[in-house]
């Protein structure tokens, strides 16, 4: 489970409370709070599970807006009123001296964080140090207030808790700020502007960045939902943008020139309306659901994602595809997905885009949603090519997933813009090549990647920093035994390194030959001079191509 749930956090409750009651209710071990809120306040407490944890520092730094309430002429050790009380005096204030306290304190500036707060000093929280009777001196941290609204000024009135002798005015007030604020210290900072001591006395946070309080779930809420299996009711999908994006989506498996040409209009656009240019994309991963039509891919998740911020987007965002994703509907995907979560302000797509539940969402329903959520569309045209036969045919990766599978490797690197690829580590076989002069590096072809045809190829090889020409043979080593599993194995022309164990990268330029069986090792030598001759005959005459850079 990956996302970021929106919980009405319950006075009286732990930030950690919240934390282990979600574990308990969804089965997640993975969690973490972007913020953490005192047990006496309510409100938005933003939770990242799975993969979203990687949001949290994100998060955080995201505006935020509280509601409190403040007793004037009350002090405590605490600064709120769960505290000790310190001192207390009567104090009467005017809703003008109110609003020129609230005015002298907008503006960058910075605050001292109180003892009893969950900042870490010297790896130990201050919270703890303060119950220890500890008090130490404390750096001021830079904060922004934005906005303070005046809600409501009360008369002099008895407070029931802390023992209170006097009657105190209440003023509850609506505050903007940034990270790091703490409304504590806001609330005796106000005090002292008054001319009298405050502490706080009650505390909702309701808003951070995008996340409202309209719009959080309670713990029993989110307990009902489980039960009833409406997950996407509570739990928001494990994307996020801070600022306004022109984005594309899409599969994009192995970033083909189709893919390209939509990209150069994102970066386009991006410059022209000063947007953050970003793609959306869909994890491969074993278990992902359109897995379960198609095995093999042109990339790996980590090549594809590698892929995609090599392109140029200043943000790459995988969503798992799962099957409760795939169940979405296709307004809900643009709402959810795109507007909410990326803040889609230009989208750009090819003609041929589908999304939501079964596909159904296609370039007509974006054109009938644009008004109602405010973006604009961009519809890229395809990028057509001919195919061996002569025929004019789209650019897309199942075209190019069956030229790789009929061994059309060249071909395939036409229309990816670069040589098809595939990574792995080099690992020990039976060294029957060693023993023929023809040491080869072995990998094992990683699962879910999609493999050329068998036979023989000219390649080249990236490892240790270097790229070296080489004689490629997919296969399962016939002429040795019917019963080997696939390899992958390369010779490497002018090279005589250790290298097992090392990452390589092996690109595909031509294929010289099938597989074949010999009667024995004598003939399978023979032929092996043969591609020897051939390869050698392929770097005299091959012209340079451009291999991938940094995908190792």
């Amino acid at each position: 489970m990956d996302g970021i749930i929106n919980v009405n956090k319950e006075a009286g409750m732990t930030s950690f409370d919240v934390l282990r009651a979600l574990k308990k209710i969804l089965h997640e071990k993975k969690m973490g709070h972007a913020g953490t809120l005192d047990p006496m306040a309510e409100g938005v407490l933003l939770v990242c599970v799975g993969k979203a944890t990687k949001l949290v520092d994100s998060l955080m730094s995201e505006v935020k807006v509280y509601r409190a309430e403040m007793l004037l002429g009350v002090e405590t050790d605490t600064e709120d009123s769960t505290g000790k009380r310190l001192s207390e005096e009567e104090k009467y204030v005017t809703k003008e001296e109110v609003l020129s306290a609230f005015h002298s304190l907008l503006g960058k500036r910075e605050q001292i964080p109180p003892m009893y707060s969950a900042k870490k000093v010297g790896g130990k929280r201050l919270y703890s140090m303060a119950r220890e009777g500890i008090v130490i001196e404390r750096k001021p941290s830079p904060i922004a207030i934005f906005s303070i609204e005046l809600l409501s000024l009360t008369e002099p009135e008895p407070f029931e808790g802390l023992s209170c002798l006097e009657k105190h005015q209440r003023i509850t007030f609506r505050v903007k700020c940034s990270k790091g604020t703490y409304i504590r210290t806001l609330c005796t900072e106000i005090g002292e502007k008054l001319g009298t001591k405050a502490c706080m006395s009650a505390l909702t946070r309701e808003e951070v960045g995008e996340f409202h309080l309209k719009e959080s779930k309670t713990l029993s809420e989110i307990e009902q939902y489980i039960k009833e299996g409406a997950l996407s009711s509570f739990l928001k999908p494990a994307l996020y943008s801070k600022v306004p994006t022109v984005l594309t989506f899409g599969k994009f498996d192995g970033v083909h020139l189709g893919h390209q040409k939509i990209f150069s209009s994102v970066f386009r656009i991006g410059v022209e309306e000063g947007l953050k240019p970003a793609v959306l994309s869909f994890t491969m991963e074993k278990g992902s659901f359109f897995l379960q039509e198609r095995k093999e891919m042109l990339s790996t998740e980590d090549e594809h994602f590698t892929r995609l911020k090599n392109a140029g987007f200043q943000e790459v965002y995988l969503y798992p595809l799962t099957m409760e994703a795939a169940r979405m509907s296709p307004e809900d995907f643009v709402r959810i997905i795109l507007i909410e979560a990326l803040k889609v302000k230009h989208l750009v797509v090819g003609t041929d885009c589908s999304f939501g539940y079964q596909g159904a969402g296609n370039v007509e329903l974006l054109k009938n949603l644009q008004g109602k959520y405010g973006f604009s569309l961009t519809v890229v045209d395809k990028v057509l090519t001919k195919s061996p036969s002569g025929e004019e045919v789209e650019i897309s990766s199942s075209y190019i997933r069956k030229a790789l599978e009929e061994g059309r490797v060249e071909e395939a690197a036409a229309l990816l813009g670069r040589p098809y690829s595939i990574n792995g580590t080099v690992v020990h076989g039976k060294a029957i090549g060693r023993s023929l002069s023809f040491p080869t590096a072995n990998i094992f072809p990683k699962e879910g990647k999609l493999i050329p045809k068998k036979g023989v190829y000219y390649t080249k090889v990236m490892v240790l920093g270097e790229e070296y020409d080489a004689m490629t043979n997919i296969g399962r080593n016939p002429s040795i035994s019917a019963e080997n599993p696939l390899t992958i194995e390369s010779h490497l022309l002018n090279f005589d390194k250790e290298i097992y164990g090392e990452k390589i990268r092996i690109s595909f330029l031509e294929r010289i030959r099938e597989q074949k069986h010999f009667p024995n090792l004598d003939a399978l030598k023979a032929q092996l001079k043969a591609d020897l001759r051939t390869v050698e005959n392929c770097v005299k005459s091959k012209k340079t191509l451009t291999v991938e850079r940094g995908m190792q």
